[in-house]
């Protein structure tokens, strides 16, 4: 083994030049995988073409599904044992607040306020590209994207009012269906779990990142209803929404980096190739 190839091994985050061979590959391409298939068979090669169209599929699909559940808790479960739940677990936590629980719910509120997300998205985007992680930098900003976007539709279609509780603090001049706070929280730490996955491999920072980001999630959505800004199923729908939108950062992560990864193939069949020749001719 040489110096250079213990050299940054406990890196997370290592440079594109260096040691490819350890990162997760999940994050590439297969060869049969479908974000090889939407970019050499619909768009012909054509990255950015690709691109946009696995950005917007995305958007219509976990749109559609966002929405057609939103009508279905509004027109339909509401008016049962589901709608039944959703007040009295809201109820339930306007009656048993207390002095501490706010503040340790405010907090957790402002974690997964849009400008601290944001912020939070654009440092470490920043620190991929500084450390040379191409595309994988943008998995981040594709994910909220799409959370985004499909919340402020969905968010408009469905249009359903907020617990008929007090609320605590500023209340959002959006309609409570889905919980955006939820879903831009899955997408951000999810994805930063995701980004150290493909970084390392080794097991404890996987297991602490992913511990982090559940935990959140899951105090963000918990704190959201806590307070009076949401339903039990908004918050399980921006679980739905989070995790949908995770997923389309990954696949279209992963559709950018086809001709990348075609010619990263390529380059070790000829590679491997040379080496045949060489044995070939010194066994002869």
């Amino acid at each position: 083994m040489t110096d250079t190839s213990v050299k940054g091994a406990g890196s997370i985050v290592p440079r594109d030049g260096g040691d490819t061979n350890r990162r997760s590959a999940f994050l590439n391409p297969s060869v049969d995988g479908p974000a090889n298939r939407l970019a050499r068979r619909v768009a012909r090669g054509h990255r950015n073409i690709a691109i946009a169209i696995a950005m917007i599929a995305s958007f219509a699909v976990i749109g559609i599904f966002i929405v057609a559940l939103g009508l279905l808790i509004t027109h339909v479960l509401e008016h049962g044992s589901i709608g039944a739940w959703d007040h009295n677990v809201s109820r339930w936590f306007d009656r048993h607040r207390s002095a501490h629980w706010n503040r340790i719910t405010g907090d957790l509120t402002n974690i997964a306020d849009t400008f601290d997300v944001a912020g939070v998205a654009a440092i470490v985007t920043i620190v991929l590209l500084f450390r040379r992680w191409g595309r994988h930098a943008f998995l981040l900003v594709a994910g909220l994207l799409i959370e985004l976007s499909v919340f402020l539709i969905a968010n408009k279609i469905v249009s359903r009012p907020r617990p008929a509780v007090s609320h605590l603090g500023g209340t959002p001049s959006t309609y409570s269906f889905p919980s955006g706070h939820t879903a831009a929280t899955i997408v951000l730490y999810g994805g930063i779990a995701v980004i150290v996955m493909a970084a390392t491999t080794r097991w404890w920072p996987r297991v602490v990142m992913w511990a982090i980001a559940v935990s959140l999630a899951v105090s963000v959505g918990l704190s959201r209803v806590y307070r009076g800004e949401h339903y039990p199923t908004d918050v399980l729908a921006g679980l739905l929404l989070g995790i949908g939108s995770l997923f389309a950062g990954v696949f279209i992560i992963r559709v950018a980096g086809v001709n990348r990864s075609t010619k990263s193939d390529s380059a070790e069949k000829q590679s491997s190739a040379a080496g045949n020749c060489q044995l070939d001719e010194a066994s002869q």
